[in-house]
């Protein structure tokens, strides 16, 4: 087999079918500084900070509304430091790549979350959500970021830049979807329209 054929059969084994969701015109940054890479995807969304929050937060039930994930456990707090077991699979036909690690949260309700993985596949890559108000004012933006040494990861580097993009694409997505439903659903309750007023 050679190379090429070799490195397009495996990313298509590493990129999860759902990926496919992902909002193709979702605007990316990336950085490239010898094996570093640094990706950064952002959208705006009609959720409040609380909900938005709320979401970023909601770490148990990550698995309902994020493709891949199968479960997440928090396994211990300290103030606003999170320990949280993550588990989950990278799926495309009929085979699957399945992976478990820990990953350390750092919580800043005024200003997002920063992640960096302890172990498993993806020990040493970063994570950091955003909340952003321009001019303090809606829309609220949401902000994900990926940090990786491409030569710490469990793929080649030579594809590494494409599945980080991807990934983040589809967490961008999916995160700000999930709190446009809650807005949605908020709205639409009564007594939390009146809490908002």
């Amino acid at each position: 087999m050679t190379p090429l054929r070799y490195f397009a059969l495996l990313f298509s084994l590493l990129v999860p079918q759902a990926s496919a969701i992902a909002a193709a015109d979702t605007p990316l940054t990336v950085i490239r500084s010898g094996s570093l890479l640094s990706v950064e995807g952002w959208l705006e969304t009609r959720a409040t900070r609380e909900i938005a929050w709320s979401v970023l937060t909601d770490y148990e039930h990550f698995s309902e509304f994020v493709p891949g994930i199968r479960a997440n456990r928090v396994l211990e707090t300290q103030g606003r430091v999170k320990t949280v077991a993550q588990s989950g699979e990278v799926v495309t036909g009929m085979l699957k790549l399945l992976y478990e690690g820990t990953m350390r949260i750092e919580e800043s309700p005024d200003e997002g979350l920063s992640i960096l993985f302890l172990s498993g596949p993806f020990k040493g890559v970063r994570g950091e959500w955003r909340m952003e108000h321009p001019e303090k004012k809606h829309p609220l933006r949401l902000v994900y970021r990926m940090n990786m040494d491409m030569m710490k990861t469990p793929f080649p580097p030579p594809l590494a830049p494409s599945i980080a993009e991807q990934q983040v694409r589809t967490w961008v997505d999916v995160f700000g979807r999930e709190m446009d439903k809650r807005m949605d659903n908020r709205v639409d309750n009564p007594m939390e329209r009146r809490k908002a007023k």
